[in-house]
This record gives structure tokens, sequence and C-alpha cells, in this order.
């Protein structure tokens, strides 16, 4: 893993997943970690001539850089001593700036805390780590507010059981990221009752999951719960899994993943982050 990205808007929840990136990275042998907050062109609605919007632009960038600067400090504190901390401020939006540096930088993994400044007890993913979750070519690892790193040694990989899964599924780079974290995976089958009522669908599933998978320690585990997410987050509160995998379909499975009470249970009761890779779709 040669750069991780991640974007930090001071607050407690991003903070926190600054540090858990900077603590896995050990793990993954990562080489360079980047430190990324934009203020998103909000002083661009004043109106108040050019000079006004220069001088609020100066002012922007030399606070956001401090508090950078502040954060990086901290974090080469606790830092891998091969482990190189950038930091870079942006006026620009959220979204076309992270998917551009991802590949001016050679970004390999994104890290975001799953609430923004807002309130911390809003039941949504924030709108930011949702959409980069679903658009992001790269996996996004959304590190719940409570969560503290621990190395991930059992790591589980929550699939839908159908035909043409494996067409559809990122193996190789899922395979990748197992590969660089040395971990054992489980894969879930979260096909609710379908293992009664689509024997074909499931029977498909598992023939993709031995051909996606046979060459690493893996097995599959059937829920066999109508209420999906409740199964996974037992399931992984239960088997000492460090890491959750999911895979989104521009925002399809990530959000029947997060509906309801959903984020709740996943973010606030457990402290298992989760890593979304993007499907491959026509």
């Amino acid at each position: 893993m040669n750069t991780i990205l991640v974007p930090v808007d001071f607050s407690t929840t991003s903070l926190n997943a600054a540090r858990y990136a900077v603590r896995m990275s050990r793990q993954l042998k990562t080489q360079r970690l980047i430190l990324f907050h934009t203020y998103g062109g909000s002083y661009q609605i004043l109106d108040q001539g050019a000079e006004v919007v220069y001088e609020t632009t100066k002012v922007l960038l030399e606070n956001m850089k401090e508090e950078l600067n502040t954060l990086q400090h901290e974090l080469n504190l606790i830092a891998p001593a091969n482990l190189e901390i950038d930091n870079i401020v942006s006026d620009g939006f959220l979204m076309e700036e992270v998917l551009d540096l991802i590949s001016k930088e050679d970004i390999g993994l994104i890290v975001m805390g799953i609430t923004g400044k807002n309130t911390i007890e809003q039941k949504l993913i924030g709108s930011n780590t949702y959409r980069l979750a679903s658009e992001s070519p790269v996996p996004v690892l959304i590190v719940p507010s409570k969560a503290d790193f621990t190395r991930v040694t059992n790591v589980a990989l929550s699939l839908k059981f159908k035909a043409g899964m494996m067409e559809e599924t990122p193996y190789h780079d899922i395979k990748k990221m197992l590969l660089e974290l040395g971990a054992k995976l489980t894969i879930l089958n979260v096909a609710d009752d379908d293992h009664r009522t689509q024997p074909r669908e499931v029977q498909s599933g598992v023939t993709a999951s031995h051909l996606m998978f046979d060459d690493m320690e893996a097995h599959i585990v059937y829920l066999g719960n109508e209420n999906v997410v409740s199964s996974i987050v037992e399931y992984v509160s239960d088997n000492d899994i460090q890491l959750l995998l999911a895979v989104t379909h521009k925002l399809g499975f990530l959000q029947s993943l997060f509906k309801g009470s959903v984020t709740k249970q996943l973010a606030f009761h457990t402290d298992v982050p989760l890593m979304v890779f993007r499907a491959h779709e026509d």
C-alpha cells in the first residue's frame, strides 16, 4: 500500500479516523499518508468584492494549514518511522477533489469517519463518505466514531449470493488487500432465506466464492436470518472480526446496509470499521 488519503474536517470522528489510518499503516506497510482538507469554496458566495474574497481566502488557507500542521505533528508522534505524512488544503468541493487526488497521488485507500462535523448522532451516514464509498475507484474505509485500531487478523466479506456474482465482485482488489493485511477471510452469505427459495442462485454464489477465494484461507458462513444487517453485526461481534468488507453498487447495496437503525448498530454499537469496494458494473 503506497499511499493512504484521509479527508479531515477536524470533527472528532475525522480526527479519530486519521489516528486509525496512521496505526493501520504499520500493518499495511504504507509509505505515505496524506491529510486532506477542503473548505468547499464557501467564500465564493460572498458578494463583497474581489479584495474581500481574496483576504477571506487567504485567512481560511492560513488557518486550515495551521490546523493540518498541528494534526500532522500529533500523528507523527504515533506513526511508524517509515511513514511520510503530508497535508493538502483546497478550496474545491470534496467529492471532485478527492477523485482527482486518487489519480494524481496514486492513492490506494481512502479512510474517513462515519459522520461529519454536524451531529454525531445522525441516523444516516454522512453524505460525503456515502458518495465516495459508492463512486471511488479505490476502497474506502469507513471508521466508526468509537473505533480504536486493533491489528486485523480476521475479515468478514458480506456478499449477496446470486448468478453473476463473480463478474461484479472486485475480488482481485479484495484479495490484494487481504494479502497486505495478512488476514483470514470469512464470506458471509447475505441472501436472507434465498438458500431455500432460490437454491440455484445460492449454489451459483457458492461456486463463485470458491473460484474467487479458494487460493486463500477462507470459509463461507450462512447467516440464515431474515434480518441481514442484524445478523452481520451479531456475527462480527461474536467472532473476533476486526474489519467488515462490502461491495457497493452505486449506493444500492450500501444503501440497504445502512437503512433505519443499521448505522447506529454498526457504527455506534460496534468498533468494527467497514471497507467498501465498488462493484464492477457495465
